[in-house]
């Protein structure tokens, strides 16, 4: 795009929007190659949503013992 490619065109070749493409232009122009390296929160960030993924599977899996666990004593 930075040698004249049409915005538009690249938007549909790639499937992503008009203002996400724009969006990169702005943040290369501003940062150079540096804007797109990720932010050390980043990781943290993923690290934390991927431990509250698993603690919520531990939940669910808790609570479906503790429902077989309840049926089974009423039998």
């Amino acid at each position: 795009m930075l040698r004249g490619e049409d915005p538009e065109l690249l938007s549909r070749e790639y499937g992503v929007t008009l203002a996400d493409i724009n969006l990169w232009r702005d943040q290369f122009i501003e940062s150079g190659t540096d804007g797109f390296k990720r932010n050390p929160d980043d990781s943290k960030l993923s690290a934390a949503e991927r431990k509250i993924g698993q603690l919520q599977m531990e939940l669910e899996l808790t609570k479906k013992k503790n429902e077989l666990a309840a049926k089974l004593r009423r039998k």
